[in-house]
């Protein structure tokens, strides 16, 4: 096998920019084995095993994982290892993640695993240490004053600049659409990330003037934030599950804003 890992955390970009990345690190992994990386390229290898989120459920649970461990319990269909790939890895519940653990700490040799994911503070710092890295930077928006709108609730649920009033009047905009929301929720929680993350490596902050506000944030406030990204984590899940959008949202600024005041 060419790759010297068991398991790869692929991080950041889009949803398809993880799986590229995560198909052109499986393919590396089998370089010595054609067959097989041409099967992974066409997206029909035997012996790859996809773990995410069921129909309907907003979690990958503990069941999952105890499939994935009895898979790669047994003998290949047609190479000589195994690969799994988890989609959307902060979903993993606590119990499916420490379940994943034993996996981590004793794979079958030459078998690999990449867990993709918007964000690996999802993941418990037992997984992530036992994991090599991989970044693939931020996704910006590119919708016209969904940037500026993400700040501006930065401003009134973080930093108390402004009445919980004002944060549902800035999310009306949002509530139409659930593509809309989505977006926006994951812009703001970018936002959040390249201020938590400026505040200790200022080339990671995204731009100047971001990495300058980093540089101010209080322990209190990058507390805060790090509440503020999981809180906008459910919404977008919830959304994404079928919950009224306007009541998820005005329910994560109500619950950001009660966060500021404790």
């Amino acid at each position: 096998m060419s790759c010297s890992f068991h398991a790869v955390i692929i991080e950041g970009g889009t949803r398809a920019a993880r799986a590229a990345e995560a198909t052109t690190l499986l393919k590396a992994h089998f370089a010595e084995d054609k067959a097989a990386a041409d099967k992974l390229e066409c997206g029909i290898f035997e012996d790859l095993v996809t773990v995410e989120a069921e129909d309907g459920k907003t979690s990958i649970v503990v069941k999952q994982i105890e499939d994935l461990i009895q898979s790669f319990s047994r003998r290949p269909f047609a190479s000589i290892a195994k690969a799994a790939v988890i989609t959307d890895g902060e979903r993993m519940n606590e119990s499916a993640q420490n379940k994943l653990l034993k996996l981590l700490e004793e794979p079958p040799e030459g078998y690999v695993i990449a867990i993709l994911t918007a964000n690996a503070e999802g993941l418990l710092p037992t997984v992530r240490s036992r994991c090599v890295h991989k970044w693939l930077g931020y996704e910006k928006s590119e919708r016209a004053g969904v940037d500026e709108d993400a700040k501006q609730l930065a401003r009134i649920l973080i930093y108390g600049k402004g009445a919980l009033a004002e944060a549902n009047a800035l999310l009306v905009k949002y509530e139409e659409s659930r593509e809309d929301s989505v977006a926006f929720l994951h812009t703001f929680r970018l936002f959040l990330r390249d201020l938590t993350v400026g505040r200790y490596v200022p080339e990671l902050a995204g731009d100047e003037r971001t990495a300058e506000a980093a540089a101010k944030i209080s322990s209190d406030h990058a507390g805060q934030m790090r509440a503020g990204i999981r809180l906008a984590e459910i919404a977008t899940r919830e959304i994404e599950t079928g919950y009224r959008v306007k009541y998820v949202l005005r329910g994560m600024a109500l619950n950001m804003g009660e966060n500021r005041r404790h």
